[in-house]
């Protein structure tokens, strides 16, 4: 196996470095990343059937709500993927603050201060996640039945997306301070 780069933005690697990379030992991309990476599928295949099915003269009467679907997914599809990236560097903050010397005074606060961001990422990736599984319900009421497996799947991924997300969220749970941990609790119950 060729030697993976690990400063080259995980999405500007090729998929097949970018799955060899998640399945090695190196602590980034994980699970985060992965449901973020998820997301961003879900959220291309909902653009996909968008694009195909507006200026089809069968669905004229729906064109309206279909190049809003587009929007949304366009613009998920991009927070998604940028969200890969910021898992992993909000890992390695927080893998950086774990190992700054126990004796330093800083170190519990910089290890809160890490988690709360190492939990805010896949919380975000989960509430994008979330509408963009709420936008295949509007999309699966179009009925193109041709794209209808294509419908399934990103409905699919956008669910994965949102359990993994919440996943990534709960395991920063016990380092965060306890109004912060209260908050995330509060807001993973809308999962």
């Amino acid at each position: 196996m060729r030697s993976m780069n690990t400063t080259t933005p995980l999405l500007d690697m090729t998929v097949r470095d970018f799955l060899s990379r998640l399945a090695s030992e190196a602590p980034t991309p994980g699970g985060g990343a992965a449901a973020a990476l998820g997301g961003a599928l879900a959220a291309a295949l909902g653009e996909m059937v968008c694009n195909l099915t507006q200026g089809k003269p069968k669905f004229a009467a729906v064109e309206p709500q279909v190049r809003g679907l587009l929007a949304r997914y366009s613009r998920a599809r991009r927070m998604l993927a940028d969200l890969v990236q910021e898992d992993a560097a909000a890992y390695a903050s927080f893998s950086a603050a774990f190992k700054r010397p126990r004796d330093d005074a800083e170190r519990p606060e910089a290890i809160r201060a890490a988690a709360a961001v190492a939990a805010a990422v896949p919380l975000e990736t989960a509430t994008i996640s979330r509408r963009v599984a709420s936008d295949f319900a509007l999309l699966r009421t179009i009925e193109n039945t041709n794209l209808a497996a294509d419908v399934e799947a990103g409905a699919a991924l956008a669910q994965a997306a949102i359990v993994a997300a919440a996943a990534n969220v709960r395991a920063n749970l016990p380092f965060v301070d306890e109004k912060t941990r209260v908050r995330l609790e509060h807001e993973l119950a809308a999962f």
